[in-house]
């Protein structure tokens, strides 16, 4: 899509970490943490992650584990990982927010979605799976036990996860990417490719 800026890689290039022809790593813009957040965006264009096929998402789950791995060599802890799938994106293209931080989700998320449907999946594919028989817009987050949860259907504002992932780390003010000191943003965005380049520059999709 032309109008996507996640389509265009020269728009990306600036805070592009590594790049496969499927996947490329960047760093975010609006750095809640104090660097080392990233996006994992698929290179063809799509809705959300469960939409990929089975091949796309089982290459995309490798990526993803492997980044897991990484980003905690330089920012050792626990590794936060959220998806708006279709509702709450403000692009509408796929994208895999992990940031190093050690984060439950779950509890506001039940108490602003409690009658949507949360299940348990061990990894993306499982994710896939369920998307294509359920078709419906979803969020995804991490659990401590190195699983997933999916809420589908929920009535989700723009940027939900984002904004309580922001609230529960006391940075509630950089919670909207757009309105970060661009400054700040930039120094955080450049010590994160400073330190995880390197480390990236080893990962292999087999």
């Amino acid at each position: 899509m032309t109008d996507c800026i996640f389509c265009d890689p020269s728009k990306l290039l600036p805070r592009t970490i590594t790049q496969f022809s499927e996947v490329s790593v960047v760093a975010t813009l609006g750095q809640i943490t104090e660097g080392g957040y990233l996006l994992l965006i698929p290179t063809t264009h799509t809705s959300c992650l469960g939409a990929l096929d089975k091949v796309q998402i089982k290459s995309f789950d490798r990526i993803v584990k492997k980044s897991i791995e990484l980003l905690k060599m330089e920012y050792p802890g626990p590794v936060t990982i959220f998806e708006h799938g279709i509702v709450g994106q403000t692009i509408k293209h796929a994208h895999l927010h992990l940031l190093p931080a050690g984060l439950d989700l779950t509890e506001k998320i039940v108490s602003d979605f409690p009658t949507s449907k949360i299940e348990i999946v061990d990894n993306l594919t499982e994710l896939q799976a369920l998307y294509q028989i359920r078709q419906e817009p979803y969020l995804l987050w991490s659990t401590f036990y190195d699983k997933y949860l999916v809420c589908w259907n929920p009535s989700a504002p723009a940027q939900y996860l984002r904004t309580i992932t922001a609230e529960l780390l006391g940075v509630p003010e950089r919670a909207n990417w757009k309105n970060m000191d661009p400054e700040k943003d930039k120094a955080l965005v450049d010590e994160t490719m400073g330190r995880l380049k390197p480390l990236f520059s080893t990962i292999t999709t087999k």
